[in-house]
């Protein structure tokens, strides 16, 4: 049976663990080898890929990490949950999400993530 809860927990921790070995370990039990990772800025195909995408955000951005601010939400094939990018002195970025597709084998095969909130209609 999937359990979406530690699939995320695992690919959420692959982006800031601190040991280059537990993120691959990390990433490589939640995500497929042959996965996209889409958000606004890259497109992504496949785990070693995405791996090192992750080993470059962290170069940029230390002291960064990834925290959870949902559950997980799943239907069908699909889940999606909510996160926030965190930082020393106290740094909260703005609330996002990641919308994901599992495969049969209970691992993200696709991550499409969206950075801030949704925006709300305008007055009409």
């Amino acid at each position: 049976m999937f359990d979406a809860e530690s699939v995320v927990t695992s690919y959420c921790r692959a982006w800031f663990d601190p040991e280059p070995e537990e993120r691959r370990r990390l990433l490589f039990a939640s995500f497929e080898p042959e996965g996209t990772y889409i958000d606004p800025t890259v497109h992504i195909s496949g785990a070693e890929a995405l791996l090192h995408h992750i080993d470059q955000v962290l170069k940029a951005r230390p002291g960064f990490w990834l925290e959870r601010t949902t559950l997980v939400d799943v239907h069908h094939d699909f889940l999606r949950f909510g996160w926030v990018q965190r930082g020393e002195n106290g740094f909260r970025g703005t609330d996002s999400m990641d919308m994901c597709r599992v495969s049969k084998q209970g691992k993200l095969s696709m991550v499409v993530g969206f950075f801030g909130p949704f925006r709300a209609m305008p007055n009409l």
